[in-house]
């Protein structure tokens, strides 16, 4: 049988190594004191041919690791420091991630977030703070600082506290397994003070840029000026001589009433936007004279042309604010198809109720279309009618339905005294989508110039504005169930609390989750469960209001201002009483009498 190369090779090689071993013994030796024995260079044969030959012999083919000669390499030197992504938030009660345009404002004000190295990552807890005091200076301020993490996958946005040890937070702390931050952002929170980020934002330098030449008046301006100068100046060097004549007439203190009076003609709403602040200065000369060059445009080329600029948007009185976007609304709704209501004059209070709740219901429905009401049974029609229709929703929202949904006799949404109502907490109503019914119908009312539902806790403006900068401020009147107040009175008392007093505290927090009261919580837990029972437990309901508001597009104004939550929310003391609601009320006292006989 033939042999293969790799075998063939292998008998070479020990052939080479029997021959060398046999060679010393066929000679006669001299003593070893005298001559030195040769090396053996059967081992350094055998080793080079193996080396040689490896990849013959090898049945993967596979060349084996060269052993290292050279030694063991030094050890590469661990490193000590330690760098991560710290993010310093503002607001000392902040449990959410900040959306992009906070943490830009956070940024700019100098915090927010930073890639932060600590030298030694076994510093001390005290040389940790010290080390983050550097970067954030305006913590000094804030009475400590507390960090947290996101919670649950990296796109969540709720954040939860990082236990704090008992000598602090230390980066060996952060490292360990206990904590598992890994590669994820650490915020860092104030402890016991609000970061002002109004006033650090008006401490960073300004950065303006070299000055450049305009290229029509061929004066210098810094780079954050010349675009706006640029939109103004063209326009003048455009006109000519003309543009002398169109702005300087009008003094400056008759520059608004004048602008007025050419856009109230045009149809425009350019008036507003000239309604700001005149000075001396030259910077606001030239605003008003682009102001007026652009009312000039519209009024002779396009009357019904669109502004620019939404006027609402900077607006500075609120009244006036809503009314301009309650037009614009309803300008660029014009061409729509109209939205047809018929109510029956002629059927039982609780079938109107349900025709109401009903059309209020109806899926894909643009509530800005054109609105009219037909009333079967009466051939009344206009403005009129609609404001009668609007006015008996709002009844039925302050002083309930008749029909009896969540089976206790009369529907109530809102619960509450006048300023301080809340939704109802009602789980029939919450299932029925009753709420989303609810903001359409405030929507809807306010955009066709109907009353608007008075009376609402204020607490609830920016949670239905969406606004992350203002917190809710609560009072113990928001509340309307009488046993979560008798026990954040209890708490917020001076009093030594008493075994009774102490169970019913205890029934309630554990209820709701929370620890059992003690000297040292007890402040925290009389806040925690106000909010919790005013807001807590209504956050569905909230987001119900706020797919209402925004199926009617007024969710858009006041999260553009949050201040217009006030003019759509008024306050009970400034309500107006219509016609309208004197009648209801004559018919409701009407009704109680006939039903006492």
């Amino acid at each position: 049988m033939d042999k293969t190369v790799p075998q063939l090779l292998r008998e070479a090689a020990q052939a080479l190594e029997r021959s060398a071993n046999a060679a010393p013994s066929d000679s006669e030796r001299p003593s070893s004191s005298l001559r030195m024995t040769p090396p053996d260079r059967s081992g350094g044969t055998r080793a080079e041919v193996l080396r040689l030959f490896a990849p013959y012999s090898n049945s993967r083919g596979r060349m084996p690791k060269r052993p290292n000669t050279a030694g063991p390499s030094a050890k590469k030197s661990k490193s000590v420091s330690y760098t991560h992504r710290f993010f310093c938030l503002s607001k000392r009660k902040e449990c959410e991630v900040p959306s992009p345009s906070v943490k830009n404002k956070l940024e700019r004000s100098g915090i927010g977030e930073k890639r932060i190295t600590f030298p030694d990552k076994y510093c001390t807890p005290q040389d940790f703070s010290d080390h983050l005091f550097q970067h954030f200076p305006i913590l000094k301020e804030c009475g400590g600082f507390q960090l947290l993490r996101s919670r649950g996958s990296t796109r969540s946005k709720i954040l939860e506290t990082i236990p704090c040890p008992d000598d602090g937070y230390c980066p060996e702390y952060l490292l360990s397994e206990s904590v598992m931050i890994g590669q994820a952002v650490i915020y860092i929170r104030p402890l016991q003070k609000d970061i002002d980020v109004q006033n650090l934002e008006s401490d960073q330098p300004v950065s303006t840029g070299p000055l450049t030449e305009c290229l029509y008046c061929n004066k210098k301006y810094s780079l954050s000026e010349i675009q706006d100068h640029v939109d103004v100046c063209e326009k003048f060097k455009i006109l000519g001589p003309f543009s002398q004549t169109l702005v300087m007439p009008f003094p400056p203190k008759k520059l608004h009433e004048s602008g007025k009076v050419i856009s109230d003609n045009t149809g425009s709403t350019r008036q507003e936007e000239m309604s700001a602040t005149m000075s001396e200065d030259y910077a606001e000369r030239e605003e008003r004279a682009s102001t007026s060059l652009t009312t000039f445009f519209s009024a002779t080329t396009s009357p019904s042309a669109e502004p620019a600029t939404e006027e609402w948007k900077i607006e500075p009185d609120l009244e006036t604010a809503a009314r301009l976007f309650r037009r614009h609304i309803l300008k660029n709704a014009e061409d729509k198809p109209d939205l047809v209501v018929t109510l029956d004059l002629h059927s039982c209070e609780k079938d109107r109720e349900r025709e109401m709740l009903t059309f209020y219901k109806r899926p894909n429905i643009d509530w800005t279309s054109p609105f009219t009401v037909k009333l079967k049974g009466d051939a009344a029609l206009g403005d009129g009618v609609t404001r009668h229709f609007f006015t008996l929703v709002m009844d039925k929202l302050h002083n309930g339905f008749e029909l009896d949904i969540d089976n206790c006799g009369k529907t109530l949404l809102f619960n509450g005294e006048d300023d301080h109502k809340v939704p109802s907490t009602s789980r029939p109503l919450l299932d029925g989508d009753l709420f989303r019914v609810v903001g359409r119908m405030i929507g809807h009312s306010f955009i066709n110039g109907g009353p608007l539902y008075s009376g609402l806790s204020a607490a609830f403006f920016p949670l239905l504005s969406g606004s992350k900068d203002d917190t809710p401020i609560l009072e113990l009147k928001d509340c309307p169930d009488t046993d979560v107040i008798e026990v954040v009175s209890l708490l917020e008392s001076q009093n030594e609390l008493n075994p009774n007093e102490m169970d019913s505290i205890n029934n309630l927090a554990i209820s709701w989750d929370l620890p059992a009261v003690s000297n040292i919580n007890r402040r925290w837990l009389a806040e925690t469960i106000l909010y919790h029972g005013v807001i807590g437990r209504r956050e569905k309901q909230i987001a119900q209001l706020r797919r209402g508001l925004k199926d009617t597009g007024v969710l858009r104004m006041i999260k553009e201002q949050t201040s217009l939550a006030g003019v759509l929310f008024p306050r009970s003391s400034a309500l107006v009483l219509e016609p309208e609601v004197f009648s209801t009320l004559i018919l409701a006292v009407n009704k109680q009498f006939i039903n006492g006989f």
